[in-house]
């Protein structure tokens, strides 16, 4: 579940007419990349229109969220690690042209991000990660629980796939097609709470949709268990523990959920704690690391879904019991000064 759902953001003290903010934040988006990049913002354009109503979306979008500034050809390799509001920018306008217009199917866009991964289609995990997207699809979501917040997600985490090969942290081509498959499901039949439920509940029932999909793709019991896991890491909760959601010694309530076949599920843990913090970080991306417009367009959504808008308090509290300290990885923590600037004026 993703960790916004724990305390809804205050709008900067707006009253809630969500068709006037959100029209605002995207316009906003649009001439702040539009104005900097124009060549890049219609590549944007193209490149999502390719997608919308084709099988295969063709279009490299981490290419191109990491090409060179215009007139910068040489600086390359680093620019968009060296600039982390750069970066934010341009995957806030390339979620505003999905949300202006049609983001590409979800199946395709996994497809695209699979062949990234070097796992192929024809894979149990590559059928399931395929699997996934579309049951997602075909669900559709909510307002902030959505088919397209699980786009993001998944494209925030190769984002930080990516930053966290040029840091020299490279995630090998399995488990980055693991952690894709998740993204896509991670929050997979989200219902609102009604009332207040038990923790986990609807993480495990993601969980369960998932197992589901990695059986019938013939996926390996260590890697159901290894979705099972990380799925269940999502949980709010768990984000500041120390070592993240997966550290050990585990929380007793998470181990009941694990359902794994071994005896101590800690031995299959630490090869994915790493993965665990990379999930929490592209989950809270587009809320907290992109730029304060997008922000408030997280907010919007998260407003249409429960019906009701919260206060400074709760923003206070988000940050605080759920974002914490800040990013939990190594390329999360590059966005830090973005999570900087959104929260001074969240909370101010």
């Amino acid at each position: 579940m993703g960790p916004r759902c724990f305390a809804l953001t205050a709008g900067f003290g707006r009253s809630l007419h969500p068709i006037r903010e959100r029209l605002l934040a995207i316009s906003h988006l649009r001439d702040s990349i539009g104005g900097a990049e124009p060549a890049l913002s219609a590549q944007y354009q193209r490149g999502a229109a390719r997608g919308v109503d084709s099988a295969v979306f063709d279009t490299d979008l981490i290419a191109l969220l990491f090409a060179p500034p215009p007139g910068a050809p040489g600086r390359a390799a680093a620019s968009a690690v060296a600039d982390p509001a750069r970066l934010g920018r341009r995957m806030a306008a390339l979620y505003a042209v999905w949300q202006r217009r049609r983001r590409p199917p979800l199946q395709a866009l996994a497809a695209c991000f699979l062949r990234r991964t070097g796992v192929s289609p024809l894979d149990p995990l590559g059928r399931c990660c395929l699997a996934a997207a579309e049951a997602v699809e075909a669900w559709g979501g909510l307002p902030y629980h959505s088919a397209t917040h699980h786009a993001e997600v998944a494209t925030n985490a190769m984002v930080l796939l990516e930053l966290s090969d040029r840091l020299g942290q490279p995630v090998a081509g399995h488990a980055a097609a693991l952690l894709l498959t998740v993204c896509l499901a991670h929050d997979l039949h989200y219902r609102p709470p009604a009332g207040r439920r038990p923790r986990f509940s609807a993480e495990r029932a993601s969980a369960d949709a998932l197992a589901a999909l990695a059986a019938d793709a013939g996926c390996t019991p260590s890697e159901q268990q290894a979705m099972r896991a990380l799925v269940i890491a999502t949980e709010p909760g768990l984000r500041l523990r120390q070592g993240g959601p997966l550290g050990l010694p585990l929380e007793p309530a998470a181990r009941a959920h694990l359902a794994m076949d071994c005896a101590a599920p800690e031995t299959a843990l630490p090869a994915l704690q790493g993965l665990a913090g990379i999930l929490s970080d592209a989950d809270l991306l587009s809320s907290v690391g992109l730029t304060v417009a997008w922000y408030e367009v997280q907010n919007d959504r998260l407003e249409r879904e429960s019906g009701q808008i919260q206060g400074q308090a709760d923003s206070r509290r988000f940050f605080r019991d759920i974002v914490g300290p800040g990013f939990l990885s190594a390329p999360g923590r590059i966005f830090a000064p973005n999570l900087a600037t959104i929260q001074a004026r969240a909370c101010a």
